[in-house]
């Protein structure tokens, strides 16, 4: 990225304020097309598109964690200081932060034993929650 883009990223926004605080009031995480809704209900206007790049930029900035769901949509959450990983339920989305220093330095001595430099590691571990399998057949 350029300088000009990387200041860029670090600008702070009324539209990405607005995001981090809508973020900041969800009880857990949430689609782009969700967290928009939500941000129309408060009053906001902003586009869906602003809704998007403001997410990509706080993900990239580590500001943000990130999930898939059962269908492969991505979900949004308010960032704990640097990375956080999550095991999430495949059935009800419950999620769990879990700890994978371990995981991630092998990522990275991996990466450097290759000549490899800004890696981003993707980590999602799924499940059923104890919930849902006690009720599964």
């Amino acid at each position: 990225m350029t300088a000009n883009g990387a200041r860029r990223g670090r600008y702070q926004t009324r539209q990405r304020r607005a995001v981090v605080r809508t973020l900041a009031q969800a009880p857990g995480f949430l689609s782009a097309q969700a967290l928009h809704a939500r941000m129309h209900l408060a009053g906001e206007t902003i586009s869906l598109t602003t809704v998007y790049r403001a997410l990509r930029v706080l993900a990239d900035a580590g500001r943000i964690d990130t999930i898939h769901d059962q269908v492969g949509e991505q979900l949004f959450h308010l960032g704990t200081v640097g990375r956080s990983r999550h095991l999430v339920c495949r059935d009800c989305d419950q999620n769990v932060p879990i700890d994978a220093d371990t995981v991630e330095n092998w990522a990275a001595t991996t990466a450097a034993d290759h000549g490899f430099t800004d890696i981003h590691l993707v980590i999602e571990l799924t499940g059923l929650c104890p919930a849902c399998t006690a009720t599964t057949p």
